[in-house]
């Protein structure tokens, strides 16, 4: 027939559409029960006791890289167990992310990059945090590809916990989450 790729494509999307997945954690839901989950739930019960709120989190994807998944999966999880979430989406800058935690008095920031830019987007976030005297008043967790010889250097920035794709449990990503925002509260 002798068509291209770019005209065979365009040939099914004028009979059938062209799919767009829905993106976005609005109507998401998980069907995670298990003991870890009742562990982080005890966990939130109790901070909303001591503090009087559910614990807050901004997911935030910073810069310019558009997968998603990572952050809408974390952010589904943490309202799952308990929390408030805060998403805006991706391609967000350091200060926008910084200014919705600082709106939101969120107890935690949460990162997500898969892009390379960690260190440079990591430095940008603790300068905003800095520039708006919260550098020790919002921890911040950072999740992606981040390869390990990075990790030192990154938590001695600040970043309290890092999570890969090799930590696939999401409720045990939750219960950690938890710990730091409780260790946070207690200084």
């Amino acid at each position: 027939a002798r068509v291209t790729t770019g005209e065979w494509s365009d040939t099914l999307r004028e009979a059938f559409g062209e799919f767009r997945p829905p993106t976005g954690v609005d109507g998401q839901a998980l069907t995670i029960e298990s003991d870890t989950l009742e562990q982080v739930r005890a966990k939130v019960e109790q901070f909303i006791e001591t503090n009087g709120y559910r614990p807050r989190i901004v997911v935030g994807k910073p810069g310019l890289d558009g997968h998603s998944n990572g952050a809408e999966m974390i952010a589904v999880a943490a309202r799952h167990a308990g929390f408030d979430v805060i998403y805006f989406g991706i391609r967000l800058s350091a200060a926008d992310i910084v200014q919705s935690a600082l709106e939101e008095n969120v107890d935690v920031i949460g990162i997500s990059l898969l892009s390379g830019s960690h260190n440079e987007i990591i430095d940008q976030l603790f300068e905003e945090l800095e520039n708006n005297n919260a550098k020790d008043a919002i921890p911040v967790i950072l999740g992606g590809i981040i390869p390990t010889p990075d990790f030192e250097s990154l938590q001695s920035k600040g970043v309290k916990r890092i999570f890969t794709p090799k930590d696939f449990d999401l409720m045990a990503v939750m219960n950690e989450i938890m710990d730091v925002i409780n260790a946070q509260k207690a200084n």
